[in-house]
């Protein structure tokens, strides 16, 4: 076992995203606080045909990861925790490159590369950082190896990348600028740590000039990206509750930027809407989460810390469907695509909900081994990798 702190950031995990953990588990089944629900009687209408599949190393295995494909142009780029990132065909997935970080020095007495925030593709590179502190830039053409940087702490979450700045947030809560040529520091920002915090971070966002943050605090952090000078905070959610795991309230989806407003959730907290300009409240709710939002037309639709479903009036903060069938299977964070809501599971299922009232239209088990991150949306093709390090290219219904 690893240290007090580390063991109680699992449990605090654990209650929502077992599959997600690092290390060895604290409960046995027989005292499983919050079963699994089965799984759904659905009558499918359609099942998504795969276009293609392939491989990238051996994925991500039990382990907590973001890593999630990107494209860019005619080539889909994916990665595995152990150090593979691999180049693939769009149309074909055919093989077109593959390095192994894993084989650089600064990773020779590590247990692995230990990838885990990315990918991200901008200016002709990949952006990607590992649980082992380093920020990578490769070559898009090649995957050679343009720049590494050690940042001080995990990097879990998908950099951000705009106007010549590459940005991330570690665990250890500091937002970190470098630039995008040289991987040269530019500005850290640090944010003092509550006592507990989940495992998790969500991904900057970049907007105006500025860069938004999840804190673990309950707070959004706003602040400019060329000089890391904080700007404002937003307050989602206050620590309640008698113990500290009650008193988690971290905001590790990123920040949603639709319009002009600024949507966020907390864990064990709320969801609130707030002017991005002035930050002045426009509603909030109750609800609690971690994994990133998506937006459908006026809805706003999450996946909550139970595994529930749910649309919301980002107008009005009003609910317009929810859907409690896939209660505590480690659901996905959702995408939009077409007239569906698509989340996947930890038994490796897709489910497509008819994005009007999130009734579950169709559902494929897709592989077994299960799918830990949303799948990625580009055109008329659905993107989606799984644990074991198999990316799967799936038509349009």
């Amino acid at each position: 076992m690893r240290d007090l702190k580390r063991d109680l950031k699992r449990v605090a995990l654990g209650t929502a995203i077992a599959v997600a953990l690092q290390g060895c588990s604290l409960f046995s089944k027989d005292e499983d606080l919050n079963p699994m629900a089965a799984l759904p009687q659905v009558e499918s209408s359609f099942q998504a045909d795969a276009l293609w599949s392939s491989s990238v190393g051996d994925g991500i295995g039990n382990f907590y990861s973001q890593l999630r494909p990107a494209v860019e142009d005619d080539v889909i780029y994916a990665a595995a925790r152990g150090g593979d990132v691999t180049a693939f065909d769009r149309a074909s997935g055919k093989e077109l490159w593959s390095v192994d970080l894993a084989d650089l020095p600064v990773n020779e007495d590590k247990r692995s590369a230990r990838l885990s925030g990315g990918l991200v593709s901008r200016y002709g590179k990949l952006f990607l950082g590992s649980e082992n502190g380093q920020v990578y830039a490769l070559d898009e053409k090649d995957g050679a190896v343009l720049w590494q940087t050690n940042v001080p702490g995990e990097v879990v979450a998908s950099p951000a990348v705009e106007d010549g700045r590459v940005v991330v947030l570690t665990t250890s809560g500091r937002l970190v600028a470098l630039d995008t040529d040289e991987g040269k520091l530019q500005w850290t920002l640090s944010e003092e740590q509550p006592p507990l915090t989940l495992r998790s971070t969500g991904s900057p966002v970049i907007t105006n000039g500025a860069v938004l943050y999840g804190r673990a605090d309950g707070k959004v952090g706003i602040a400019l990206l060329s000089n890391g000078q904080p700007v404002r905070q937003s307050k989602v959610a206050d620590p309640r509750g008698a113990t500290e795991l009650d008193r988690m309230v971290d905001v590790d989806a990123a920040p949603l930027i639709a319009g002009d407003e600024l949507y966020a959730i907390a864990y064990n907290g709320q969801l609130m809407a707030r002017k991005l300009m002035t930050g002045d409240e426009v509603w909030k709710r109750k609800y609690s989460g971690y994994r990133d939002m998506a937006v459908s037309g006026d809805a706003i639709v999450l996946t909550d810390s139970r595994s529930h479903l749910f649309a919301i009036d980002r107008r009005n903060g009003l609910e317009l469907w929810s859907n409690t069938q896939l209660e505590n299977r480690s659901v996905t964070a959702p995408v939009v695509f077409g007239d569906y809501v698509v989340v996947g599971d930890v038994e490796g299922y897709l489910y497509w909900l008819d994005r009007t009232d999130g009734t579950i239209k169709a559902m494929q088990q897709l592989d077994s081994s299960g799918l830990y991150a949303a799948p990625l949306v580009d055109e008329d093709v659905l993107y989606v990798q799984s644990r074991d390090g198999k990316l799967y290219a799936l038509k349009r219904p």
